[in-house]
Parts: C-alpha cells; structure tokens; sequence
C-alpha cells in the first residue's frame, strides 16, 4: 500500500483549468496502490458525487474536499483589486461534507465577485467536520509570508481559532517555483511557532508529466490565447499526480511528517453519504387525508367529470395505476404536478404535457394530460412500470412567459430555499475541440474550418468515430499540417468545458437544498444544482421537467383574439377532432404556422399524400417522418397501405389487433408491448423491458426477451418458426418505432391549431407573426400563407402595413384583415409604442405627422424612429401627403414641435383657448411643405424591406407572375428537401451579396437570393462567377441554375447552423429566360406517383398523341434515396403549350411541369441516373 494520498488534486470540474478525468484520477489511485485520494476543485464541488461513487466502486477512499476561494475582508465587499485567497478544505465526516456544501453554496450565492468567494464568517458558523490545509503559494497564509508575515500569522490564528488546532495543517508545496522555495522555511517555522503539522501536497492539475503539454493547450483555451502568447498563465511539467517516490523526492530535504500526515488525514476523513432517507418533500394534504386517499379523490372525481360514464374497463385502470403509484411511493410526486398544473390552468395559462406520462389515466384524471390514453391505445407501463422502477418522467410545456411564474408559485410553495434549477455542463465535442485547439496553436481559421466542416453532423459523434464514418475527414486529420491538432483535440475532447443551466429542470427538496446538494448561481441569477441531472436523480431528488414551448404562447395569444374580435371563449378542450374542414385544410398541405407540421417540405408532401380524414391518421405523422422510419421504408410502406396501393396484410392474425389501426406498420413502442403481450403472454411490464431492450440494443437482454418472446408464442399455438420470423420482423421496426403517447399529445396541440386556422385564420395567422416577429423569413412565410388560406376558404386576407392610429404593439385584426404591429418596425422601441398608443387612446387619432410629433412627447421620440415609421407606411392614411413628402418636411416639424411642448411646459397657452389638437393655438402653425416627388414603386418596396426587413406593399417578383413558378425547381421553403449535388433552377431577387477573394487572389461571391417566401443562401464559385459577375448586381431579377449544397451560417439568433445552398454554375436575367425557346421539359413525379400505373399510362399516352419538339426529363423523388434525375428515351417528347401543361398537372399535381433551358444555354449535357422507357 502506497505511504502518500494525494490532498490537493483538480479534475476536468476546474472548468478549463484541471485536465484530469475522475475516471482517470481514481484509476490512477487504485493502480498506485493509494488507499485514498482528494478531489479539491476550484471554488465548486461539481464533480463530488462522481468522484466519490467511482472511487467506492475502486475500493479507494474518497476525500470529499474543496479549494475554495477566501475574500480578502468580507465576502460582501467588492472592491477592485482585491484577488481573494485560496484554502483547501477536506470534509472528515458528513457533516463537515454538508458544512463544505454550504459553504460552497453561499461563495456562489452571497460572495460571488469574479469567483466564489467565502469569508471566515461564514467558515465560523460552518466550521464542524472541516480539515484546513494552508493552500498553494496563493493560499490564505502562504501568500502573505514574503509580504506580511504578520497577517499571515493573525490568518493562522483565525483559523485555529474557528476549526481547532487538531484541524488546521500547514500545506507545503515544491513544484520548483521560486515563490514556493522562499515561502516553505517561513511557512515550517510558523508551523513550529503554533504547533501546527505540516502536511506536503501537489497541485495536482493533470494525471501524468506527458500531460503537461495538453494542459497548457487546455489553459490558452480558457483565456483565449495562444501558445506563442507571452504574457498569459501558464504551468510547469511538475503539476502531476506523482508517485510515492517522486513526492519523497520532492520533500527529501523536510521532516518525514510532510509525507506521513497525508495516511493521517486521509483515515481521518470517512465520508460516507446515505441518501436513503426520503427527499421527496411533503405534500399538504386535506385534514383526514394522506397523500395516496387524496390522490385517489382527485382522480376518481376528475374521470368522472370528464367522460360520460366511468366504465368497468376505465375504473378497472384507474384503480391498477392508483395501485402502482401507492407501491412506489409517488403518490406525493403526483400531488406536486397536479398542484402546479392546476394552478396554471386557473391562471389561464395553456400548458401541455408531453412524453410516456400521456400513458397515465391518472393523470388525465387530475387534470395534468389532455387525452384519455384508454382511447387511443396508450400504455400505464411505458410510463410507470413495476419491473423497471424509477423516477417516471412527467414533462410539462408551458407558454415561456408563463414558465418562470409558475416556478415562482413553487417558490412560494416550498420556500426558496428548497426549489432550485439543475446544471448542464457543456463538454468540448468533436468540432469544438478541434475548433479550440486550432485556435490555441494559432492555426488559421480558414484551415480549422476546412477540417471541421467534413466531420458529419451526427449528434455526440466522436473524432474516433468521425475517423471510421468519413474518409474525408480521415484524410484530412492524418495530414502533417494537422497531426498536432488532432493529438491535442484527442487529449481534450470530452471534457468539460463550462457550466449553464438545463433548459427544464426544476428540483425540489424536503427541507434546504444544500443539505444534499451544493449550488451555484450563473449570471443572471438563478440558483442551480452543482450536480448535473443524472447526479441528482442518482440522490434520489425529485426533479420536475419545466419546458418552455413558444406555440402555447401563440396559441394562448390566437384564443385571446378570438374573444376580442369574436366575443367567443374559445377553449382548446372543445374543439372536435372530426372537423372535415380542418381535415380538408391539412390535405391541401396548408401547414405553416402548425405546431410539428411546417419543420420541412417534406412533411407538407407526406400529408398531401396521407390525406388525413380522421385524428387516426394524423397522430402517426409526426412519429413517421424521422430518420429511421424514412430510411426503414416504413412510411412507405404505410402512405402505400393507406391510399391502396399496398394491401394490408399481417405475418400472423396475432398481430391485427395491435396493429390495425397503422395498416399493420409497427410504428409506435405501445404496439410492440401489445403484441408482446397478445402473442407471446408478456405482462406488460415485462412488455416494456422488451421495448427498452430493442430501443437500446442490448444484445444480451434482447437475446433473453428474443427466446422468452418465441416460447410464450409457442405456448399461444404459433409455431417456432413463425415466432422467429415475426420477431426479427418487428425487431428492425419496433427500433425506429415512437412513443406513442408522446405522438398523441403533440398531435392534439397540432389539430387543435389547425382548427383554429381553419375557422380562425385572421387571429391565427396574426398570433403566429406576432410569435415570429424577430424572424423576418417566418414573417414572409406567413404573409405568402395568408394568401393560400384565404383562396382555400374562398376569402381574403390582406396583410396590412403598419398605420399610426390602428396598429397595436403586436400584429392584430383589422376589420377582415390583419394589421402591422408597431414592434415589427425597426428602430421603433417599447417606449416609443406605449407612449403612441396612450396619447392616441387619450386624446384620439392622429391627424397629420405634425400633429403626431405635436402630441408625443418628445423625450420618448428620436428622429430614427419617425423615419422608419413613414417608410413602414404608418403615416400613409394620415394627412394627404405621401412617404417621401413626410421625410423632407421631418427636420422642420419636429424643430416646431419642440418648440411646442416647451412653450406647453411653460403654461405658456393660447389666449384664444386653443384645445388639446392645438386648434387656435399660435405655437400649432403649419408648417409649409416643400414639394417632393412621390417615391416610385421600386423606391417604396425598397425603403419597406430595409425597414421591415422584406416587402410588404408588393414584390418585385410580383410583376412576373406565374412565370417564376414555371421557371423554378426549388424555393426558399423547398431548397432543404432536394438531395445534395442534385440540380435545381430557381427565380430569385439577389438580396445580399458578400465578395470574397480567394487565396489564389480569384473573386467568388456568397449570395442571399430572395423569392416569395423566404431568402435561399447560395454561393458562386470563381470560374461561375467571371462569367456572370456582371449579373451579380443586388436587386437583380434572375434565374440560376445550380447544384444543392450546404454550408455552415448563422442564424437570426446569431448560432450556427447547417444550412442547404445552391452552388450557382449559371445565372439569367429574368427577361432573357422569357424569351429563351425552350429545349427541354421536366416533370417532377414522386415515388408513389411512379408506382401507380395509371397516371404512368396517362403521361404514355399523352407523349404518345403529342409528339413535340421538347425532350422529356424527369425528377423522380424517393423518400429513402432522395433525387433521381432520368433523361427520357429521345422518342417521347412534348410540346411547351398551355394545354400539355393542364394536362400533365392533372395528372402529377400543380407546378409538376417545368421547362429546362441548361442544355440550350450552357451546352452542358445533364448527368442523369438511368434512362426509363
């Protein structure tokens, strides 16, 4: 056994700082033979409950400790300059580790001021339990001993004083620093001069001497520097986790003492943590009433006022789950979540429940979901399951305005000091360490960006993997250039790299959080959990999933509406879900703005061809169109069973009953229980360990259910080989298979705001711009949407400009139209638009511009704001001047209007009385206007778009007409569905244009195209862009040809993000393309389309009785493959007229005919996949 513990060691939880893994750290104790080691971070115990599980599971003894920060005076003070002193702290017992929580808590809460500080105060009243070892050359004595040697001793003394002689060590450290050489002879006859032993110690920061080098790496990425960086922190080779006979080598020339203090103090300190007593806090209950006889009031009371009649199948239900909740014990876990449900929905507020606790009965009973999961099929045991127990998952959506008011309820429930949110630490992942690394050996951007970028986008893919997945990137890495990099993004990636709040997670406790857990609290000031989600679930703390959902807003906003406008209270409870007008609105493919709907194209094209006409058909969706079941061909293969193109059939009649409902495709985990349980016997929670056995791909527990599943089926009359050939059937499936309560509460939200739309559109669509206000692309989808509902419902519904006396802050409904909010003007802020508002409700609308900058007053208004306000067009319908009459006269009306309120102020009134509008009032004259030309049309648009941030009065597009269908392939809102390197054409406005040289000196150019609904990213390499530069002018008109590829960009809230791109090889004036004969037509024909054999034959016979002189493309779509691109056999060709235009679009949908002109122009000859016919 090793005579030498290390005290005084930092792990990865020194955010950028320690490199060492906790993994590693008590591997490295256990290989040594050390009995024990200690974890002492920086100011945090962040990784305390890691640390201690994986060393006990070791057998090494974990020393819970802390390096902690020590104000200068009082933890309160926050004087510049004072750089607070460090002291290592070791808990001896479980009180001095509940003390160390505390105390860490409060450096966060009270003494944070750079870094977490605490004082002696507060060590005082925490002082039970606690070693004090003196610290680094930093530390609370030692970095006083060449400076004041006096106050060194007095902090000695102080510490004597409040932890007891027997608990305070005088720390030594050689890591051949100079500081620590001069320090050490001070610091041993202090030692002698109090009696005090000394103890050595390593500032341990990484796991070995080879380690050095990443460390440093590690700290240029803390402070943003480089390793060329003179002036910047940096460590020696010597800050290591060293053996028993390096650290004697070290402290060769001090007494033994140094060495044999560390086995004292490490048998001293016996933490052992025993979370078994309950953290659940206590639920009031009714007098008479225990939590689990309350639970069942609640229930049995809400199922019976919410269906018609309690059947013996629904009582039978309620009372099974009552049962499970009592056995384990959560019955006070569900109280919580109903109180605070309930108290949200008497505030009015909309909330939402998501996940497998859309299986509970019970919880529909309370109040909590929103869907009877015996109706559609939902199971008790994906959610709370006797054979797999642990804390059930019950997650709440709530209107993100509301979310935080419903935390405070809990607040005021529980006390503060019982109710935190919990830590999320960001770990350095593939592409940010090499991002990090590149940057910290000062390698240039353009070259880590080329490394980064051919790293796939799989979600948590490590560089291993990368490496294996990608043989570009494989390439790349193993390049000379790039061998450094990888070594170091290796060494670090994995690690932590700062800490942040969970985006939901609330936990509550029975009594003070910090007896179980240590807090921080982050920037803006929220108290959390040190421990991470996982950690404190481990403890057995109660976590609460607190989710903001931005549609429950927009819903709530629509609803209120309705009421304004309508004098209707409409509540989402009420909606019936056989509407055939919604259902006939969803077919179409009308889904912007719906909740899960208007994500892609993709799941546009999926409805249109489900054509949905029960809520059956519309839950699955959602579940189908995601990666596994496109590339698995189940949604296929389900489209196909659905419209009758595929018959329905089952491997065994066993299985009709659970999979009926999905035209026999395996498509939710319910399903797979079910069969499990009809076919093979399963309990259903047996059912349910089959289903995390599959989702999880644990092959020896599958293998376990596989032979249970085909024995239990035997016994059920199947035969063996059936059993098996069923089973590996399902197994592919059910691993791409949804929860299906989790599908069927987001598909209720989902119709629910399509119904709205239908029979709402006005408030709807007004609520979902107000919603998106920020996202000017969300706003041009939207106004392009009005449109498209209004010809639906055979109305209209015109999107209003802005106007001074009718638009509110937000986007409202005006009369049969939807108006202009105030806020969606730039430069226009909250002062400005509360201080309108109130002036126009007070004292009535505004009559001219003069009147307006008369009447506000003028310390809300600045000149910026005005002049957006008349581009926008708010001044439009006031007064008889125009847009470019109001911005000559601007300067002098507001000159004239200052000099009228401070003659106002002064009580300066007019002698003939002059009233609130200024009538009779000398100080009101007109001002005289300057005659100015009206702005042109294209003047309008443009002074709209910089101010609104797209057009709004019109388009220019607009002038063409059906023309840009006709010429386009893709669109802003369809780009993302083509696959990569597939060819498109598409007319656009260039928007934006960004010129670029390259490093060969040639000019390329990153270009923001423009269309009706949305902008699409595109870039014009050299050789495209020296033919066509001249083109290349902002606001041009063009048609492009190019192929799909993707880049890396920023989003409107400034975060990256993979976006797709057209690679621009040719570019028209929209002009020359109209008069361009056209050579080729293309149509676009999906999959399903492809199989049915008469709109095959259709298209036959008409290139067969209309031969004419353009050769036929064709764009086949598959939802597994993507693009195929086929040239057609020269003999079927057809003529560019109106009438083989209806005739093809009769067949394969509006806008599938297309003409091509890239053979006429370009020369080029297209690559294509096969050649049909």
């Amino acid at each position: 056994m090793s005579a030498f513990v290390h005290l005084h060691n930092h792990s990865e939880y020194s955010l950028l700082d320690g490199a060492c893994r906790i993994s590693e750290m008590v591997d490295w104790a256990f290989q040594n033979s050390a009995p024990a080691i200690a974890l002492t971070d920086h100011g945090n115990m962040f990784g305390a409950y890691e640390f201690y599980k994986t060393a006990k599971k070791e057998g090494v003894n974990p020393i819970l400790g802390c390096e902690v920060y020590v104000a200068p005076g009082s933890r309160n003070d926050r004087e510049k300059g004072q750089r607070p002193y460090h002291l290592t702290l070791l808990a001896e017992d479980v009180i001095g580790y509940k003390n160390l929580m505390k105390l860490v808590s409060l450096g966060y809460i009270e003494g944070f001021y750079s870094k977490p500080r605490i004082d002696m105060e507060i060590l005082r009243a925490y002082n039970q339990g606690i070693i004090a070892l003196t610290g680094c050359i930093n530390g609370f004595v030692p970095a006083l001993i060449g400076s004041n040697k006096d106050k060194a001793s007095a902090n000695l003394r102080t510490l004597i004083d409040i932890l007891g002689k027997h608990n305070v060590f005088v720390e030594i450290q050689n890591h051949g620093l100079s500081e620590e050489v001069e320090a050490m002879p001070t610091l041993i006859e202090i030692a002698k001069e109090f009696s005090l032993p000394l103890v050595g110690t390593n500032d341990s920061h990484y796991l070995t001497k080879g380690h050095h080098d990443m460390h440093d790496v590690l700290l240029c990425v803390q402070m943003g520097k480089n390793l060329h960086d003179q002036n910047r922190l940096r460590f020696d080779n010597q800050f290591y986790l060293k053996n028993i006979d390096e650290m004697r080598s070290v402290f060769a020339d001090y007494p033994p003492e140094v060495i044999t203090n560390t086995i004292e103090i490490a048998n001293r300190c016996q933490v052992k943590l025993d979370y078994d007593d309950s953290i659940m806090p206590e639920t009031a209950v009714p007098k008479g009433h225990t939590p689990i006889s309350y639970l069942k009031q609640i229930c049995q009371e809400g199922l019976e006022d919410k269906v018609e009649s309690v059947t013996t199948e629904l009582q039978k239900r309620l009372d099974y789950e009552i049962s499970i909740i009592e056995q384990t014990g959560y019955a006070g876990y569900f109280l919580i979540v109903w109180d605070y449900c309930n108290y949200t929905r008497q505030q009015g507020f909309p909330l939402n429940a998501r996940g497998s606790a859309g299986g509970s009965l019970a919880l529909y009973a309370m109040g909590v979901t929103t869907f009877n999961p015996v109706k559609y099929g939902c199971i008790f045991e994906r959610f709370l399951n006797l054979e797999r127990v642990n804390l059930p998952d019950i997650d709440i959506d709530f209107a993100p305005e509301h979310r935080d008011l419903v935390i405070k309820y809990l607040v005021d429930q529980y006390g503060e000091e019982s109710v935190g949110y919990v830590a999320a630490f960001n770990s350095l992942g593939a592409k940010q360490a090499i991002r990090d690394v590149g940057r910290a050996l000062d390698v240039p951007l353009s070259d880590v960006d080329r490394v980064v970028k051919l790293i796939p986008n799989t979600p948590g893919i490590t560089l291993n993997e990368a490496l294996e997945e990608s043989p570009e990137f494989s390439h790349v890495a193993n390049e000379p250039q790039n061998e450094e990099v990888m070594k170091f993004a290796r060494e670090l990636e994995g690690m932590k790299r700062h800490v942040s709040i969970h985006a939901s997670g609330i936990v509550l406790a029975n009594g003070p959080l910090t007896d179980y857990v240590p807090l921080f609290k982050d920037k803006s000031g929220r108290v959390a959990t040190q421990f991470e989600f996982k950690t404190v679930e481990s403890i057995g703390m109660v976590k609460f999933d607190f989710l903001g959902l931005r549609t429950l807003s927009e819903v709530h906003n629509c609803l209120e509406r309705i009421q304004q406008n309508e004098n209707i209270e409409l509540k989402l409870d009420d909606i019936p879900f056989d509407d055939k007008k919604t259902y006939a609105m969803l077919s179409k493919g009308l889904v912007a703005g719906l909740f899960q709907l208007e994500t892609s194209p993709g799941m546009k094209r999926v409805i249109i061809q489900i054509q949905p006409d029960k809520f059956e058909d519309f839950i699955p969706i959602p579940a189908l169109y995601r990666p596994g079941p496109l590339d698995s061909g189940m949604m296929d293969s389900f489209i196909r069973r659905k419209i009758g193109l595929e018959p329905v059939t089952y491997l065994h009649p066993l299985l009709e009953k659970s999979l009926s409902e999905s035209y026999g495709v395996c498509i939710y985990q319910e399903q797979l229980m079910q069969i499990a349980q009809d076919m093979a016997g399963f309990t259903l929670g047996e059912a349910d360990l089959l289903r995390y056995a599959v989702g999880k791909k644990d092959a020896e527990m599958l293998n376990n259910m596989k032979e249970k599943f085909i024995n239990g089926s035997i016994g059920n009359g199947v035969e063996r080989e059936k059993a098996i050939e069923i089973f590996e059937h399902l197994e592919p499936f059910a691993r791409y298979a949804f929860n299906k309560s989790h599908t069927v509460a987001y598909a209720i939200l989902s119709y629910q705001m399509a119904f709205l739309k239908t029979h709402y559109p006005r408030q709807f669509m007004a609520a979902m711009m107000t919603g998106e206000s920020a996202y000017s692309d969300k706003i041009m989808k939207y106004i392009a949407e009005c449109a498209k509902i209004a010809d639906f419902l055979g109305t209209e519904i015109k999107v209003l400009p802005p106007d001074i006396n009718r638009s509110d802050t937000t986007f409202t409904v005006d009369q049969n139209d939807i108006r202009f909010g105030l806020a969606a003007v730039k430069n226009v802020s909250e002062g400005v638009i509360e201080a309108v508002v109130t002036v126009r409700m007070e004292d009535g609308p505004f009559t001219s511009l003069q009147d307006f900058c008369e009447r506000v007053d003028g310390k809300q208004l600045n000149k910026r704001a005005i002049e957006s306000l008349i581009q926008a067009g708010a001044f439009d319908n006031v007064g008889d001047s125009h847009r470019a009459q109001d911005l000559a006269n601007l300067d002098r009306i507001m000159k004239l209007a200052q000099s009228v309120q401070k003659d106002r102020e002064k009580g300066q009134i007019s002698l003939f009385g002059g009233d609130s509008n200024g009538e009779g009032d000398p100080f009101a004259a007109q001002v005289s206007s300057t005659p100015t030309e009206p702005w042109s049309y294209e003047e309008k648009l443009r002074n709209e778009k910089e101010i609104l941030g797209f057009y709004l009065s019109g388009h220019p597009l607009e002038q063409y007409g059906d023309i840009v269908e006709y010429y386009t392939t893709t669109t802003s809102q369809t780009l993302v569905e083509h696959s990569l390197d597939i060819e498109v054409y598409a007319v656009a406005m260039i928007a934006e244009i960004k010129s670029i040289t390259t490093k060969k000196g040639d000019q390329m150019a990153i270009v923001t195209l423009e269309d009706l609904e949305g902008t699409i990213p595109a870039v014009i390499f050299p050789d495209t862009y020296k033919d066509y530069h001249e083109l290349v002018e902002e606001g041009n008109i063009v048609w492009v040809r190019g192929n799909v590829g993707q880049d890396r960009r920023r989003d409107e809230d400034e975060n990256q993000e993979i976006v797709r791109q057209i690679q621009i090889n040719e570019v028209i004036e929209i002009n020359e393309v109209i008069n361009t004969t056209t050579s080729s037509l293309e149509i676009s024909i999906q999959k399903l389309d492809l199989e049915n054999q008469e709109k095959l034959e259709k298209l036959l016979e008409l290139c067969n009785s209309n031969q004419g002189g353009n050769d036929l493309i064709l764009r086949l779509t598959d939802p597994k493959f993507g693009e195929i691109i086929a040239q057609c056999n020269q003999r079927y060709s057809l003529p560019n007229s109106e009438t083989i235009i209806n005739k093809v679009e009769g067949i394969f949908g509006k806008g599938s005919i297309k003409p091509s002109n890239r053979t006429k122009r370009s020369g080029e000859q297209p690559k294509f996949a096969l050649n049909p016919w």
